[in-house]
């Protein structure tokens, strides 16, 4: 569902202007993307050790097959 956003314009600290616009779905679905690889990355990031990787790794199988993405 699209969503409405507003683009606020303010002069000497006083509201001036709020425009509305309209988000699509594509576009909030490439955001939650773009958020979800950063969270990933972060993830990533932390492995600092074999036992934290086969951690993560058994986490992440484990939820892709929940999602029924691996067999």
């Amino acid at each position: 569902m699209s969503e409405t956003r507003y683009i606020d314009t303010y002069q000497d600290g006083i509201l001036i202007s709020h425009i509305p616009y309209q988000v699509s779905d594509e576009q909030l679905a490439d955001e939650a993307e773009e958020r979800a690889l950063a969270k990933v990355g972060e993830l990533i990031d932390q492995i600092d050790t074999l036992a934290k990787a086969k951690v993560f790794l058994k986490r992440l199988c484990a939820r892709l097959i929940k999602k029924g993405l691996l067999p």
